[in-house]
């Protein structure tokens, strides 16, 4: 169950071990150097304090990159056991109708839409729900936009309904840094310099153990298949 969400989720968590493990060298500034030919000469360099900042504000990246991943992998792992066991609207938990429909009528938001729209997506709703049409849900809907924390996702597991992961409070600095570099806010030594490589540590340790929360308590609402009404 869930083993392609679980195989990505491993890739995503080697990555990032092997960009920590080469932070963690880089981190004894005063025994580290980089040596490397220069125009046929052998040159040994201490690491810059400023490379220090930029690689430990690129590892903001890299979390928040497994965390959207993983958490957006594993709601489509419902998705794709909806449609693989053919579950039809009215066999549907009251939290999923409430996706399908949401989903389903994304096209007529803000009222910016034609009359005819508007009957034909009602007149689409009605037979697929009549026709007891298998349900099937857009992975394009999934939209988090850099908003992950853990916060957001334990709103996910009430809208979903599956039980809600604890802990991951350092979650919402990731993802704010993460989005101050994306938008170009601060420059990467600027993000890099409020931080030690043990802190850092910290926060993914925490992120990767919220995660295998994350997929456990979805592989049992999948197994339980609690998308479908009691």
């Amino acid at each position: 169950m869930m083993n392609i969400t679980k195989r990505d989720f491993d890739k995503r968590k080697d990555e990032v071990e092997n960009d920590f493990s080469f932070l963690s060298i880089l981190d004894d500034d005063e025994n580290t150097r980089l040596k490397y030919k220069k125009k046929g000469d052998l040159v040994e360099e201490k690491i810059s304090d400023q490379l220090q900042k930029i690689l430990i504000a690129n590892g903001f990246l890299l979390l928040y990159n497994v965390i959207e991943a993983t958490v957006r992998n594993s709601i489509v792992e419902i998705y794709y056991a909806i449609e693989d066991n053919g579950i039809s609207f009215e066999q549907l938990s009251e939290n999923l109708k409430k996706i399908w429909v949401e989903h389903s009528t994304d096209n007529l938001k803000d009222g910016n839409f034609k009359q005819d729209t508007l009957r034909d997506t009602i007149l689409k709703i009605t037979e697929s729900i009549l026709t007891k049409e298998t349900i099937s849900l857009s992975n394009d809907k999934l939209d988090f936009s850099g908003n992950l924390d853990a916060q957001k996702i334990r709103e996910l597991a009430t809208k979903y309904g599956f039980d809600m992961p604890s802990n991951g409070r350092n979650l919402v600095t990731i993802k704010n840094k993460r989005n101050h570099l994306a938008h170009g806010e601060f420059t990467f030594s600027d993000i890099g310099k409020d931080f030690t490589v043990g802190e850092l540590e910290k926060f993914k340790d925490e992120t990767l153990v919220f995660l295998s929360d994350v997929i456990n308590k979805i592989e049992k609402f999948i197994i339980d298949k609690q998308y479908i009404h009691d």
